[in-house]
């Protein structure tokens, strides 16, 4: 056997965005001077790498590798437990290989973004909204929504006020906004409120507002129908005094 390892961080902490560093040893037990390679093996091959990659040792030599591993701050690393392995191989006997395993422990993060959906909404009394939560951090993140408007001139409705979101995901929440008080006025009423997504750490605020449409007076409703009675019987009277032609 022409070389010996052994690894001496069989588990690497580390937080995505961060560096997390391992070490191993490589003996030369052959008789003669050999290169090694050293590659990983498994998932956290993808961003972790040894340092140096080669390394040359006369026999009975032994030198120390440094395995760096560097996960990306992506929802796409989740959190928790990843095996890896170290395979060396000689130059002098390409068919020889050594493998240790060790593994990473990845650490969590949380981060939510959220927007609604219209912007602005309109109606006479209520309008519906969709709130979309979607989690950026490599956790589940459970998050509670809740909204308020700086007139308190509205009633919220969530449906669901709470979710779970996995890594990577979206989740839809309904909410149906209603105004306390009819609209009496011409013109429509603007009311703007926020919702806040609260998924335990610093909360996400999204702006919206509800355009209430003004209510339909029934008096004048009433007064159209009359004038449009009496435009039609004078029409009508008009119509019954012409002249017959002879």
């Amino acid at each position: 056997m022409p070389a010996a390892l052994s690894i001496l961080t069989p588990v690497v902490n580390v937080q995505p965005g961060g560096e997390g560093v391992a070490s191993i040893t490589i003996r030369n037990t052959g008789q003669v001077v050999d290169q090694f390679a050293i590659n990983l093996l498994g998932d956290a091959s993808a961003w972790g790498r040894p340092d140096p990659g080669v390394i040359s040792l006369f026999p009975g030599a032994e030198e120390t590798v440094t395995l760096r591993f560097s996960p990306p701050r992506s929802s796409a690393i989740v959190a928790g437990t990843v095996p890896f392995g170290v395979r060396v191989t000689s130059q002098e006997d390409p068919e020889f290989s050594v493998v240790e395993e060790g593994s990473v422990l990845i650490g969590g993060f949380s981060a939510v973004e959220a927007r609604i959906v219209p912007r602005t909404s309109e109606g006479k009394r209520n309008a519906v909204h969709r709130i979309e939560v979607t989690n950026t951090g490599n956790a589940p993140v459970s998050a509670h929504l809740v909204a308020s408007d700086p007139d308190e001139l509205l009633v919220f409705d969530f449906e669901p006020d709470d979710v779970e979101v996995q890594p990577g995901a979206t989740a839809s929440v309904k909410l149906k906004v209603v105004a306390k008080k009819p609209n009496r006025g011409k013109g429509a009423r603007r009311m703007p409120f926020q919702v806040q997504v609260e998924p335990g750490g610093a909360p996400v605020n999204v702006d919206a507002t509800f355009e209430q449409k003004p209510k339909s007076s029934v008096l004048l409703f009433l007064a159209i129908l009359v004038v449009a009675g009496v435009l039609v019987y004078l029409l009508q009277d008009q119509a019954g005094a012409l002249p017959l032609g002879g």
